[in-house]
């Protein structure tokens, strides 16, 4: 039996709403007036401060549900199944932003929107088939907790596609036309690094803020579901 959780203070969300909404806006109003413009690529390589923190946010999901998964897969309580995929819903919101950034931002460095012999593209892609195959997997299994378990294990599958997405450019000696890791030596000026990491604190919010209301209402869809099986 799931345990019962109280709602957080409307007052709390308000303070939160206000966080997320301010540091959004603040973030993209700094991308686009403070780091100066790389000359190669014009103002379209702006969409980094986008790009990047949403990478980020796409390839922590599946790392959260497989996290939540074992807990599952252990106690059993349908609560940690709902957390893993909330967070894998996010996930692949975000990872769609992924692949939506990133021609543009392509295109305007390599000339072309997608470069086929890229390893961090291809695997991105591999990660959003991934987290298809979970939602369509969850979908197709009518009883709860048998959907719960399937779940648990698709988790690592799409968490293992994460873990292979961030190591494209750190394993691979070839990897392709992409840029490698932000965070190594070099490569950025003190401008872009602090306009990067306001874009990721920003998203970081972003998602929590999604995560909590997303979470919310698959709890609210149980209930409902619960009191039609109980009324009938």
């Amino acid at each position: 039996m799931e345990r019962k959780i109280q709602l957080l203070h409307p007052a709390f969300d308000f303070v939160f709403y206000l966080v997320v909404t301010i540091s959004l806006v603040f973030a993209v109003f700094v991308s686009i007036l403070y780091p100066n413009v790389i000359l190669e690529q014009g103002l379209s390589h702006r969409i980094f401060y986008l790009h990047v923190p949403v990478a980020w946010v796409a390839l922590y999901g599946p790392m959260l549900s497989f996290v939540f998964s074992l807990v599952y897969l252990f106690q059993k309580n349908l609560l940690w199944d709902r957390l893993a995929f909330t967070a894998n819903q996010l996930a692949f919101v975000f990872a769609l932003g992924v692949l939506f950034s990133g021609p543009i931002w392509a295109y305007s460095a390599w000339g072309v929107p997608w470069d086929k012999t890229d390893a961090r593209l291809q695997s991105f892609f591999i990660l959003c088939l991934s987290l298809l195959s979970y939602f369509i997997f969850r979908y197709l299994v009518p009883s709860r907790k048998k959907k719960a378990i399937l779940s648990a294990y698709l988790s690592l599958l799409c968490a293992v596609s994460a873990v292979l997405t961030w190591g494209a450019i750190r394993w691979i000696e070839n990897p392709g036309n992409h840029p490698g890791s932000v965070l190594g030596k070099g490569g950025m000026d003190s401008d872009m690094k602090q306009t990067m990491w306001l874009g990721v604190l920003a998203y970081h919010f972003l998602f929590l803020i999604l995560f909590l209301l997303s979470n919310r209402n698959e709890k609210l869809q149980e209930l409902k579901h619960t009191l039609r099986a109980e009324m009938d």
